[in-house]
């Protein structure tokens, strides 16, 4: 096996060597003292020509942790973020909840504060390393974190690496979290070998079982009233080709439910809309993939002889302790592979269902030219409103967009204006509704794809979560030209809908202004970017 080998070296430097070979293009880091000796590494690797992560100094945190999540769902390689010792890690913490809510892959470290107080090379040298120590700095992350560690030692370096790029990629991907401790980082080696190309690699993603997978074919292709529905399916470029094929092919409606990304175009006819309630109500087969809330149970359930079906690397949605969806089915695999698989197998099944299936498509057609028309005339009521409508808005970014365009959606944003037909063009990546995650979205995804026009849409509130002059100093710093968006509506929208929810006709409902929920200061929002030399209009 060919090996790599470095000499004189310090175990900062092997680490940053082998995070390197292994495919990790970027740092994105917020540092502290305990990175001193880290920077030195960076330094000396700079100087010497020595390939590293390309560092990205990140003024906060949270816009380091997206970056590495925006910059994962463009390109599928998975980065890497460091923060500062128990601080840095409990303001990543808002990143790394979306990163395992969304089944993103992370390399999540952090420095550990010294705990040799003047002996060892990299000991204590401020008051602060006595009071960030913390028994567990790892434990707040642990609840969501697929793996987590402490490197002990440089000898062991490749393994942990390779431990933890290959835990994050497999099935169902997610963070994980390294902590460094200094004095480790600091120590000298004479000699560091590890193998290139790297023999951990990530576990081949699981198949159907032939068996469930016959038993699903056989129910969609006798079902009179078929329905899928997908929260974030379209997270997985490979998703769209194989499910509009099946969609097409056998007439089933497709929804969208609070939809984080798009699995099937919105302009195409076997696209159902946003709103799964009115097929839920009525049919007999729900196949639900990528999708831990498929429907509202407050709000509707299915009839009680539908068969519901969940296609996912984790069907059982493992990381949620309450979860009473029906079950009846549940295929574990990414759902590109389930819809590859089932194609073939549902051809066998539906030879005969030919008439049925026309029937259904002429339907579901007519429900969809409906649905378009709606947002038609929807469009035309508003073209001319003031203050400017979502609608409006989302129709003109359409028509300032190519279809290679990557819009980012923190916002109102409608996508049935938005005519998305391609993989990986709309990201919103709030899987946790960590909110202040679109802006380092945006800058890592235009990070990834520099030729590639980035369009950033933020809701007000959501703008300022992002810390947006940490983004906008990221953005000129790495000459990221992206346009970001900000519907301005004055208020956390959200919160005010859910009271209105919870209390239709109480106190809050009646008042001019519902405490929390509003911004009585007027913002001049596109003051933020000029203090780091963008444009900023209104």
């Amino acid at each position: 096996m060919p090996k790599k080998t470095l000499k004189n070296c310090t175990v900062a430097d092997a680490y940053l060597a082998v995070l390197a070979d292994r495919g990790v293009d970027y740092l994105f880091a917020n540092a502290g003292t305990d990175f001193a000796p880290l920077i030195e590494a960076l330094a000396k690797a700079q100087a010497l020509g020595t390939p590293i992560p390309e560092p990205i100094t990140c003024p906060h945190e949270n816009t380091a942790q997206h970056m590495a999540i925006g910059h994962y769902l463009v390109s599928g390689r998975p980065q890497m973020t460091m923060m500062h010792v128990n601080v840095g890690t409990a303001n990543g913490m808002n990143g790394f909840l979306n990163a395992a809510r969304g089944y993103i892959p992370m390399l999540f470290t952090a420095g550990r504060t010294p705990t040799n107080e003047h002996t060892l090379k990299g000991h204590r040298s401020l008051d602060i390393h006595w009071t960030q120590e913390m028994y567990d700095q790892a434990g707040m992350t642990r609840e969501v974190a697929k793996w987590d560690y402490e490197l002990r030692n440089g000898e062991q370096v490749a393994d942990i690496v390779d431990r933890a790029l290959s835990i994050s990629m497999s099935e169902p991907r997610g963070p994980v979290y390294l902590s460094l401790p200094r004095e480790v980082l600091a120590l000298e080696m004479d000699e560091f070998s590890f193998d290139s190309p790297n023999r951990i690699q990530p576990a081949s993603p699981p198949y159907p079982d032939p068996n469930a997978l016959d038993e699903v074919a056989s129910l969609l292709a006798n079902a009179e009233r078929p329905v899928m529905i997908t929260n974030w399916g379209g997270r997985n470029p490979g998703v769209m080709a194989p499910l509009v094929e099946l969609a097409e092919t056998y007439a089933i409606p497709v929804v969208e439910y609070r939809n984080r990304y798009v699995a099937m175009p919105p302009r195409h006819p076997m696209h159902a809309g946003y709103n799964p309630n009115p097929y839920v109500e009525d049919a007999d087969v729900i196949v639900v993939f990528d999708t831990v809330v498929p429907w509202l149970p407050s709000q509707v359930t299915p009839p009680d002889d539908c068969k519901v079906i969940h296609i996912a690397s984790d069907p059982m949605y493992q990381m949620v302790p309450v979860r009473g969806f029906p079950a009846d089915i549940s295929l574990t695999c990414p759902a590109d592979i389930a819809f590859r698989s089932l194609l073939p197998v549902m051809a066998e099944h539906a030879s005969g269902a030919q008439e049925k299936i026309a029937i259904r498509r002429d339907k579901i057609t007519a429900a969809h030219a409906e649905l378009e028309e709606a947002w038609r005339s929807k469009l035309e009521r508003e073209r001319t409103q003031s203050p400017i409508s979502p609608a409006y808005i989302s129709h003109c970014l359409n028509n300032l967009r190519d279809p290679d365009t990557i819009m980012v959606k923190e916002s109102p944003l409608m996508g049935q204006y938005v005519d998305i037909d391609r993989p990986g063009t709309m990201l919103n990546a709030g899987a946790a509704s960590g909110l202040g995650h679109g802006m380092g979205v945006a800058l890592g995804a235009q990070l990834a794809a520099p030729d590639k026009l980035v369009i950033g849409t933020e809701g007000d509130g959501a703008y300022m979560f992002n810390v947006p002059v940490s983004c906008h100093y990221v953005a000129a710093e790495q000459n990221l030209p992206i346009l970001w968006v900000v519907f301005n509506n004055q208020h956390w929208q959200a919160v005010h809908r859910s009271t209105l929810g919870l209390e239709p006709d109480g106190y809050a409902a009646k008042a001019n202004r519902q405490p929390l929920t509003h911004f009585t200061v007027e913002q001049h929002y596109e003051k933020a970017v000029e203090v780091s030399g963008g444009a900023g209009f209104r």
